[in-house]
């Protein structure tokens, strides 16, 4: 069945003391989810059991996935593997804006 919506009419969850905002797009199987994170946002270390892709659309952070650390930006992309810490680190004066891509799809995350 077709199912087309676009970013601009999805309705913006705001969530981490309002420094972030998250829109959501599902399938059956996977989500996808469209954060706008401030400068400021605060550490959010955290795992939970799905496979995820984030994919830097604009804005400059540090990702952090166990041990390891990384400068992204623009056009970046990276994997984090089920039940991996991680975490995002807003690093200039410009939201980070990411997609998130995650299988299966987060409950947790329709419940809100």
């Amino acid at each position: 069945m077709l199912k087309v919506e676009n970013w601009k009419d999805i309705e913006k969850q705001l969530f981490q003391q309002d420094m972030a905002a998250r829109q959501i797009f599902t399938g059956e199987n996977v989500m996808l989810v469209l954060n706008t994170l401030q400068p400021g946002f605060p550490p959010f270390r955290h795992k939970h059991p799905h496979e995820q892709i984030v994919y830097i659309l604009d804005g400059e952070c540090d990702f952090v996935i166990g041990d390891e650390s990384a400068r992204m930006g623009p056009g970046d992309m990276v994997r984090i593997p089920p039940n991996v810490e991680h975490d995002l680190i807003v690093v200039a004066d410009k939201p980070v804006i990411d997609l998130d891509v995650f299988t299966p799809i987060r409950e947790d995350y329709l419940r809100k």
